[in-house]
C-alpha cells in the first residue's frame, strides 16, 4: 500500500516510481507535491485507445504553423481520421489513496474554431462508474488556462482519466501540461503526538489534528479518528438528513434537496459529494432555478444541543465545535449563512455568513458555539440573481457538544404580557392650536417650524421626527430618511437599505463599493438600492419626512456612487403635496469612484425630498453617502437694525448686499430680485427667453443655444435650469454632438463697460458633467486682445456650480466666453443666471447725430422729421409711414419682414420663403394665394429637435387704442406642424395672448385678437417644434385694426390742453413733452427738485441737498464751465442764463468722488418714485462716472442708476425709477476722471408726485350711475340704452360686443372658440356639428336663425351634411378624414373623437321630437314629418305649401354602429 502513494517511502523514491501490476506512476516529488512536465517521459501518462486515428502524444509542437508558440514536451492531441466522433484518453497510473487535501492542477490549452471540449473521470478500483471531476467545452483561447481539481480523501486505489471529444470535424489545439498532485500524501507514522492538540491514530500511528475527530472523514488512514463518535452528532447524508430536518413552520420559502451527483445546471453546484468523493456520494443543495427567485431561502435546522456553559464545567472544557463542508460556485451564488438559535421560531443570532461565487471547491469550517440556554443551529442558503447561484452543504459535524434530551425549546414571546397599570396622566400644556409641544414642559413653538433644520424648542424636540441636517449613515442610521414599509411590499421588492462594504459578496464589489465615502473603509455604512431585487423599470424612493421649511441658500449635498454593467438612473425630486418634479438625475454606470453631487434647493415650505433610483438590469447598485442640508435653517428675524453691508428687504431681514440681485430670493418676499432693485445691474441675464445683452459672435463654428428643460444628451445635461428649478426655466448650453466636431468653438459676447468699473466682477452658474466634455473659458476682449481669465476644463460634477471672476481693464472691455466641444458627443456644457456687481459700468454709446433735423428728431425719407417719441406709435407722422416700417407692423412678407425680427437666442428661426408643395411648408401664401407669395414659416433642417423654440418679435411699441387688434393668418397642417403662440411683453410681464397646436387643416385660418390699452409692449410669435426635423408651421398678412391711440391708456396719464395724452412721469420734469408744452406750466416743487438758480452759497439751503462730509471735495454750482473743452457753456434750463451743478475734474485727481445727498426722506417704495434730471458728460475719453443711490435707514447705498465715458456737448435727460424698501434718501455720486478736461454738470432735478406720496398717484375711479353703461376700456358713461342698439358709443366699441344678432339669420361675432367650434351670443363654444340640427343649443339662438338653417338642409342629399358656409353639401365620406371641407365651422371635422355616429344618431333623434308641426316666425314655411323609421333611421320632411310634384323632402340615415 506504500507504492504510488504520493509519498517517496525509498531512498530515492523507487517505490514511487514502481511499475505495479496496473501501471507505473512516474511522477517527480516536490515536498508534499508530485509533478510530471512531460519533459524526460510521459510519467505514466499514456492514450488509452491508441490506433484509431485520435490520440494523445507527448511532443513538442501539434502543428509547425505553431511551433513558435511552444517550446519543451507536453501532450496533446494529434488527429490523422477523418471520424466524425473522435474520441481520445488519457489514463493516468494508479495511486493507492490520497489524503483529504489532496488536489490536482495542470494546464490545459484549448484553441480553434472546432477545437471541441474535455472531460476528467475519477476512476476508484472495483467501482462500476467513473466520476466526473473536471470538465472543459469549447475555445478557451490562443493561451494556456490553468486548473485545478479537489480530489479529497480517497481511500481506495484510484487513477485520472482525460477525454478529449470533438462533436463533428476537429480544428484547433488541445495540449496538457505540468500536471501536479498537491497535498495528497497520508499523515506519516510518528511516535509521539501532542496530546492537547493532536490524535495518534491506532494503527497507522500518525497524528491528526483534535479537530479532525469525529468529522465523517477518515484522516488517519485507519478509521480510528472515526471510532466512538456519535450518529445524532454527524450527518453526511449518504442515509437522509439524520438528526437535521427542514423548516416546516414558514420561516422559508423552499427545502435544501438530497442529490447524488453535479446538480442539474451546469457551471454551478459540486460535481460529487465530499464524503465520498464519487456520484455515488450524497449532499445537500439548493436549486436557484425556477421556481425560486431571488433571496428566496432555504433552511436546515439542527439537533437540539444542550448549553455550552456544562460542557465547560466539566472536567475536560473542550469547547462545543460544529465542522461542515460547503460548496458556493456559480455566477449568481448568493450567500450562505449559519445561526444559533435558543427558540423555536426566528433566525436567532448570526454566527458566519458567506457571500458569493467561491470557486469550484469544497470548503471546510469549524464554528465554535456558546449558549447559556439549550440551542439548535440553522443553515440558510439564499438564492441569487440568476439560475447558476447553487450551494451544496456535506458532512455536517458536531464535536464535544452534547444532544438535549428535553422537550422542545420554548417559543419566542411574540407578545407583550398583560400588566394591569393605570391609566397615564396626560400632562397639561399651555400650548393653543397650531402650535408644537415641545417635550420640555411649558414650551411652544409653531407648527410652522417643526422640521425646518433649526432648533426651536430648547430641548430641540421640534426638529426630533424629522430628516437630520448631515447623515452619514454610520451605525446603520438612516437619519429619518425612510422608505415603504417593507413589511407591505414583497420580500423581493426593489429598495433601499443601509449597509456596509463588509458585507458585499464575491462579484458584488464592481457593482456597489467596498469601501463608504465617510471613512473610506469596508466596516462604514451606506444607503444603496439593490439592483438584484425587482425587475426591469421598477423604481425605490427614499423620502424625508416633510419640511417645512428652508432658507434662501438651502443646498442638498450628497455623494453618489454608480457602478455596474446596466446600472440604472438615480434622480432627486422635490414633492409638494401631490406634485412632483425632479430636480437632479443622472444616468448609467460612472466607474467605480464616489461622485459629488448638489441641488439647489432655496427658500421652499411643506415638501418632500427623496432620491428615486429606476432598476435597468441586474448588475449595478446605486449608492449614495454624506447626505448634507447645507445652510437650510430660515433666517432668524432681528430686531436689530441693517449695517451698512447690508440690505434692508421689506419684510425687515438683513441680508448681504453681494447677494443682491443674483437670481436667489435671499430675502423670503422677492424684494431683493424685484426688477426696479435690480435696475442698477447691467448685464445680467437668466435666459427666460433671450440673450438679454448678450450676443453670438461672428467668428466662431456655432452658436449657444436656450434650452428648456433636459438636453438632448441623455445623463450629462441638468435636469433643469438653476433660476426657477423646473422644467419650464431656461438657461443656455452648448450642444456637443453632430454636426458640431471635437474642437469646434462657441462665442459669447457680453456688453461693452467701462475702464472706469471699480470692485466689479462677474458671478455665472456653470454645469459641466461627462468624461471628455471639452472646455469652457472666460476672457477680457479690449481692443483686440484677448486676456484669459478663467479656465474650467474636463468633469466639473453634475450639478450647477456658481463660478465668479473679478474684472478689470484700463480700457473698455468685453467678458467673452468660449466653449469649446470636446470628444464626448454627450457632454454638454451649460450655463445660467450671469450676473455683474454694481461696480460694473456700462461704456458710454453716445453718438454724434448726422441729420438736417433737430436734436432729438429723425428724418423721414421724404425730408421731413419725427421726435423719438413718435416712433413705433401706430401714427403715420411721416406722411409715408417710414418712422413705422421698421416697426414691426402689418405686413404681407411680400416686401420683406415689415422689421419683424428674430431672436438671436433662439436654435431655430422663422424663414422668409414662397410655398412649395415638395417641402415642409404651405404650398401657397395666403396673400396672393399662390407658390409665388410670401409668408414666414417655422423651417424644418436635419438637427431641428421636438421642441426647439423661434421667435419673431416687434420693435416696442408706444401705445395702442382701446379698440386695438391684431388680425393674421396661419396654417399648421398635418404636414406643415408645430405650435404658434401670441405674446405680449412689457417691462414687467410676459402674458400668452393666444396658441394653436395641432393640425388645423391643409388651408390658411383666420384670427382676430384683441390687444385693447397698452403701453410700452412687443409682439412676438412664437413657434415650437413639435417633433424631431418638423416644421412648416406659417404665418402671414399680419395686420394691427384700429391701434392709433384715441385716448388716455392710463387712468394715470396727463392729458395736454390739446388733448393728447402723456405719461404721468413726464410732467414737469422740464422737457415739454405736451406739444403745446402744458405738461411744464404749473408745476410745484418737490422736496429735492431744483433747477439751480439762486445764488452761488444758497443753493444748499434752497435745494435741501447736503454734501458729503466724507468724500474727497464738493460738488459746486456755476453758469459755466471753468476749463475750455469740457463742461456746459450754459445751463439746461430754458432760457439759459442760469445755473447747474457739477464737479470741477480741473483741481482734482484721478478717482475723487464728490457726493450730494438730499436731506428730504423719501417714504418706502417700489417702482413708483420718479427722478428726472438732466447731465453733461463731454470732454477726453477719459471721462468720469456719474451715479444716482437711494441711501436707506441702515446707510446701505442701492445703485439705481450709473453712466460712463463721453455723452456729447448736449445736455442728455434722465428718467428713472427710484426704489428701496425703507424711507430712503437720494444721492448723487460723480467721480472724477483721469485729465482736467473731465467735469460733471447735472441740472433741473426733479421728482414725481409719486416720491412724496410713497405709493401710486391715482385719480379716482369714474363711477357710472344705475342707468348708465361703464365702458369696458376707456373712462365714459354711457346711456344703458345705448347698449347693443347697433351704434358704437363707447371710444372702445365695447356697448357693442356680446349682442345678440339682430337681424334674423345673422351671425354672433366668432373667434374665441377653437377650430371645430361654433361661438353662441353668450360666447359658449358648441361643436359646430350642432349647427342647423333643429336643436336651439345655444340660449339665445333665435327661431329664425333655425329656419333658415332647414331650408339649407333640405337641399342636401341623404347622408350629406350641410355645409351652410359655402351653400354645400358634404358628401359623408369626406366626414372625420382630418381635411375640413366646411368652412367656417368646419362641421365636417367636429366632433370626430369615435362617436361621431352616436352624436350623428342624437341629432337625428333631436330632430324626430322637434319636427312635429314646426313652423317659422314668419309662417312662410311649415313642415311636417312625413315618415319616420326607425329600423333604417330613415325620415322625410315635407312642406304643404308646395305642390305635390314639387315636394320638398330631405332623407337622413344613419348607421347603427355597437359603441
Amino acid at each position: 500500500r506504500k507504492v504510488c502513494d504520493f509519498t517517496p517511502d525509498c531512498l530515492h523514491g523507487e517505490d514511487d516510481n514502481f511499475t505495479t501490476l496496473f501501471m507505473s506512476c512516474q511522477m517527480y516529488f516536490y515536498g508534499s507535491a508530485s509533478r510530471c512536465d512531460f519533459e524526460d517521459g510521459p510519467c505514466g501518462w499514456d492514450e488509452l485507445t491508441l490506433g484509431d486515428g485520435f490520440d494523445w502524444v507527448r511532443g513538442s509542437s501539434p502543428l509547425p504553423a505553431v511551433i513558435l508558440l511552444f517550446t519543451g514536451h507536453f501532450m496533446f492531441i494529434w488527429k490523422n481520421s477523418s471520424s466524425l466522433y473522435p474520441r481520445a484518453v488519457l489514463r493516468g497510473p494508479w495511486f493507492q489513496q490520497s489524503a483529504s487535501g489532496c488536489t490536482l492542477s495542470f494546464w490545459h490549452y484549448n484553441s480553434g474554431i472546432s477545437v471541441g471540449g474535455a472531460d476528467m473521470y475519477l476512476r476508484i478500483k472495483d467501482v462500476k462508474n467513473d466520476t466526473i471531476i473536471w470538465r472543459s467545452l469549447y475555445d478557451k483561447g490562443p493561451r494556456w488556462n490553468h486548473v485545478v481539481v479537489q480530489l479529497g480523501r480517497i481511500t481506495r486505489p484510484f487513477s485520472i482519466l482525460l477525454v478529449k471529444f470533438s462533436l463533428g470535424i476537429f480544428d484547433g489545439v488541445s495540449a496538457l501540461d505540468d500536471l501536479t498532485f498537491n497535498n495528497c500524501s497520508m499523515p506519516p507514522a510518528v511516535e509521539v503526538c501532542p496530546s492537547n492538540t493532536h490524535f495518534h491514530c491506532v494503527h497507522t500511528r500518525a497524528c491528526v489534528e483534535l479537530l479532525r475527530l469525529c468529522d465523517l472523514v477518515d484522516d488517519c488512514g485507519d478509521g480510528s479518528d472515526e471510532e466512538g463518535c456519535s450518529s445524532d452528532l454527524q450527518c453526511n447524508f449518504e442515509h437522509g438528513l439524520g438528526s437535521w430536518r427542514q423548516e416546516q413552520s414558514g420561516g422559508d420559502v423552499f427545502d435544501w434537496s438530497l442529490i447524488q451527483g453535479p446538480t442539474p445546471t451546469f457551471n454551478t453546484g459540486p460535481l460529487k459529494d465530499h464524503t465520498l468523493g464519487t456520484s455515488y456520494g450524497h449532499y445537500l443543495y439548493i436549486e436557484s432555478s425556477l421556481p425560486q427567485v431571488f433571496q428566496d431561502t432555504a433552511v436546515l435546522l439542527g439537533p437540539a444541543l444542550q448549553p455550552t456553559h456544562r460542557r465547560r464545567a466539566a472536567p475536560s472544557g473542550k469547547p462545543c465545535a460544529f465542522r461542515f463542508h460547503f460548496h458556493m460556485f456559480g455566477a449568481e451564488v448568493f450567500r450562505l449563512a449559519v445561526y444559533l438559535r435558543t427558540t423555536t421560531t426566528g433566525r436567532g443570532h448570526m454566527l458566519w455568513v458567506r457571500y458569493g461565487n467561491q470557486g469550484n471547491l469544497w470548503h471546510r469550517k469549524t464554528l465554535y458555539l456558546n449558549s447559556a440556554r439549550p440551542f439548535q443551529i440553522l443553515i440558510e442558503g439564499t438564492v441569487g440573481d440568476d439560475f447558476n447561484g447553487d450551494i451544496a452543504i456535506d458532512d455536517l459535524a458536531f464535536l464535544h457538544c452534547v444532544p438535549y434530551e428535553g422537550e422542545l425549546l420554548p417559543s419566542a414571546n411574540t407578545t407583550a404580557p398583560v400588566v394591569t397599570t393605570a391609566a397615564p396622566t396626560v400632562q397639561p400644556h399651555p400650548c393653543p392650536e397650531g402650535q408644537f409641544v415641545c417635550e420640555s414642559y411649558k414650551e411652544c413653538v409653531p407648527l410652522s417650524t417643526v422640521c425646518d433644520f433649526r432648533k426651536d424648542c430648547t430641548d430641540g424636540s421640534d426638529e426630533t421626527n424629522c430628516v437630520k441636517e448631515r447623515c452619514d449613515f454610520e451605525g446603520q442610521d438612516s437619519c429619518g430618511w425612510h422608505t415603504a414599509d417593507l413589511s407591505l411590499v414583497s420580500p423581493h421588492a426593489f429598495h433601499w437599505s443601509v449597509d456596509q462594504g463588509e458585507n458585499i459578496h464575491d462579484g458584488e464589489q464592481y457593482e456597489r463599493p467596498v469601501f463608504d465615502h465617510t471613512l473610506g473603509t469596508a466596516q462604514g455604512w451606506y444607503m444603496y438600492a439593490d439592483s438584484s431585487n425587482g425587475g426591469y423599470g421598477h423604481t425605490a424612493d427614499l423620502l424625508t419626512p416633510v419640511i417645512s421649511s428652508t432658507g434662501p441658500r438651502c443646498t442638498l449635498g450628497f455623494w453618489y456612487h454608480m457602478s455596474g454593467f446596466t446600472v440604472g438612473a438615480l434622480q432627486v425630486l422635490l414633492k409638494f403635496g401631490n406634485v412632483t418634479h425632479e430636480v437632479w438625475s443622472q444616468l448609467g454606470t460612472h466607474g467605480n469612484k464616489w461622485r459629488r453631487g448638489e441641488v439647489f434647493l432655496g427658500l421652499a415650505k411643506n415638501f418632500q425630498v427623496f432620491p428615486g433610483q429606476t432598476r435597468h438590469q441586474l448588475h449595478g447598485d446605486v449608492v449614495i453617502d454624506d447626505v448634507d442640508f447645507l445652510q437650510c435653517s430660515p433666517p432668524v428675524p432681528s430686531n436689530a437694525p441693517c449695517t451698512t453691508e447690508e440690505y434692508s428687504c421689506s419684510n425687515g431681514h438683513c441680508i448681504p448686499t453681494d447677494n443682491l440681485c443674483d437670481f436667489i430670493d435671499h430675502c423670503g418676499d422677492g424684494s431683493d430680485e424685484d426688477t426696479f432693485v435690480c435696475k442698477g445691474f447691467n448685464g445680467h441675464c437668466s435666459f427666460e427667453f433671450d440673450l438679454c445683452s448678450w450676443r453670438q459672435s461672428s467668428r466662431d463654428n456655432f452658436d449657444w443655444l436656450i434650452k428648456e428643460g433636459r438636453t438632448s444628451a441623455t445623463g450629462s445635461g441638468p435636469s433643469s435650469d438653476h433660476t426657477l428649478r423646473d422644467t419650464s426655466g431656461h438657461y443656455l448650453y452648448l450642444e456637443g454632438s453632430f454636426p458640431q466636431a471635437a474642437g469646434d468653438v462657441a462665442q459669447l459676447e457680453g456688453p461693452l463697460f467701462s475702464h472706469r468699473s471699480k470692485l466689479c466682477k462677474m458671478r455665472f452658474y456653470v454645469h459641466m458633467s461627462g468624461e471628455d466634455i471639452g472646455a469652457l473659458t472666460v476672457s477680457i476682449v479690449s481692443e483686440g486682445q484677448t486676456f484669459l481669465q478663467m479656465n474650467l476644463t474636463g468633469d466639473q460634477g453634475n450639478y450647477w456650480q456658481l463660478r465668479e471672476v473679478p474684472l478689470s481693464s484700463a480700457r473698455d472691455f468685453q467678458v467673452m466666453f468660449v466653449g469649446e466641444v470636446g470628444r464626448n458627443p454627450k457632454a454638454d456644457i451649460c450655463m445660467d443666471d450671469i450676473t455683474f456687481s454694481p461696480g460694473c459700468l456700462l461704456a458710454s454709446s453716445a453718438t454724434i447725430e448726422d441729420n438736417t433735423c433737430a436734436p432729438g428728431s429723425l428724418p423721414c425719407e421724404n425730408g421731413r422729421c419725427f421726435t423719438v417719441g413718435q416712433r413705433c406709435d401706430f401714427t403715420d407722422d411721416c406722411g409715408d409711414g417710414s418712422d413705422e416700417q421698421e416697426c414691426g407692423t402689418s405686413c404681407s412678407f411680400e416686401n420683406g419682414r415689415c422689421g419683424w425680427k428674430s431672436s438671436l437666442a433662439d436654435s431655430s428661426d422663422w424663414s422668409l420663403g414662397p410655398g412649395s408643395f415638395q417641402k415642409m411648408r404651405p404650398p401657397y401664401d395666403h396673400t396672393l394665394q399662390n407658390e409665388h407669395g410670401h409668408f414666414v414659416f417655422l423651417e424644418a433642417t436635419p438637427v431641428g429637435l421636438k421642441g426647439d423654440k423661434a421667435h419673431i418679435r416687434s420693435s416696442m411699441w408706444k401705445e395702442s387704442s382701446a379698440v386695438c387688434k391684431l388680425s393674421f393668418w396661419y396654417y399648421i397642417s398635418h404636414k406643415a406642424s408645430g405650435t404658434i403662440r401670441l405674446l405680449i411683453e412689457t417691462e414687467n410681464y410676459l402674458m400668452e395672448m393666444w396658441n394653436k397646436t395641432g393640425n388645423q387643416g391643409n388651408f390658411w385660418n383666420y384670427v382676430e385678437i384683441p390687444l385693447r390699452k397698452l403701453r410700452n409692449f412687443e409682439v412676438i410669435f412664437e413657434g415650437i417644434r413639435s417633433m424631431d426635423l418638423s416644421g412648416g408651421a406659417a404665418l402671414d398678412d399680419i395686420e394691427y385694426i384700429d391701434c392709433a391711440p384715441s385716448n388716455c391708456p392710463a387712468v394715470t396719464d396727463f392729458v395736454c390742453h390739446s388733448g393728447h395724452c402723456i405719461e404721468s412721469h413726464l410732467v414737469c420734469d422740464h422737457k415739454p413733452d405736451c406739444a403745446d408744452g402744458s405738461d411744464e406750466t404749473d408745476c410745484a416743487a418737490l422736496p429735492g427738485s431744483c433747477s439751480f438758480n439762486m445764488e452761488l452759497d444758497q443753493w444748499e439751503q434752497s435745494c435741501q441737498l447736503s454734501q458729503d462730509t466724507d468724500d474727497d471735495f464738493d460738488w459746486a454750482i456755476s453758469h459755466c464751465s471753468h476749463t475750455p473743452g469740457t463742461g456746459p457753456q450754459a445751463d439746461h434750463t430754458p432760457g439759459g442764463g442760469g445755473n447747474f451743478l457739477y464737479i470741477h475734474s480741473a483741481i482734482q485727481r484721478e478717482g475723487d468722488v464728490a457726493t450730494v445727498t438730499t436731506r428730504a426722506t423719501y417714504p418706502a417704495s417700489i417702482g413708483l418714485c420718479g427722478l428726472r434730471f438732466w447731465f453733461y458728460m463731454h470732454g477726453s475719453d477719459r471721462m468720469g462716472t456719474l451715479k444716482v443711490y437711494t441711501v436707506g435707514a441702515s446707510g446701505t447705498p442701492l445703485l439705481m442708476w450709473a453712466t460712463a465715458g463721453n455723452h456729447g456737448a448736449q445736455w442728455n435727460y434722465v428718467n428713472i425709477i427710484l426704489s428701496n424698501p425703507t424711507p430712503f434718501r437720494v444721492t448723487f455720486q460723480g467721480e472724477v476722471g483721469g485729465d482736467v478736461w473731465t467735469d460733471i454738470a447735472v441740472d433741473d432735478i426733479s421728482f414725481t408726485e409719486e416720491c412724496v406720496v410713497g405709493g401710486p398717484v391715482t385719480p379716482q375711479p369714474m363711477t357710472c350711475a344705475a342707468d348708465q353703461f361703464q365702458c369696458a376700456y376707456s373712462f365714459q358713461c354711457v346711456p344703458e340704452s345705448w347698449r347693443c342698439d347697433g351704434e358704437l358709443d363707447c371710444g372702445d366699441r365695447s356697448d357693442e360686443e356680446d349682442c345678440a344678432p339682430l337681424l334674423p339669420g345673422t351671425l354672433p361675432p366668432q373667434g374665441r372658440c377653437p377650430v371645430g367650434y361654433f361661438q353662441c351670443s353668450n360666447d359658449v363654444c358648441l361643436p359646430s356639428l350642432l349647427r342647423c340640427d333643429m336643436v336651439p343649443d345655444c340660449p339665445m339662438e333665435r327661431m329664425s336663425t333655425i329656419a333658415v338653417c332647414i331650408l339649407t338642409v333640405l337641399q342636401c342629399e341623404a347622408g350629406e351634411l350641410v355645409c351652410e358656409g359655402v351653400s354645400a353639401c358634404i358628401p359623408f365620406h369626406q366626414r372625420c378624414d382630418h381635411s375640413a371641407d366646411c368652412k367656417p365651422f368646419h362641421s365636417d371635422e367636429s366632433s370626430c373623437h369615435g362617436n361621431g355616429t352616436l352624436l350623428a344618431l342624437f341629432v337625428v333623434s333631436h330632430i324626430f321630437h322637434h319636427m312635429h308641426d314646426f313652423y317659422s316666425d314668419s309662417n312662410t314655411l311649415s313642415c311636417h314629418l312625413v315618415s319616420a323609421d326607425l329600423t333604417t333611421a330613415r325620415m322625410s320632411f315635407a312642406s304643404p305649401h308646395c305642390q305635390p310634384e314639387q315636394r320638398l323632402a330631405g332623407h337622413f340615415q344613419v348607421r347603427l354602429l355597437c359603441l
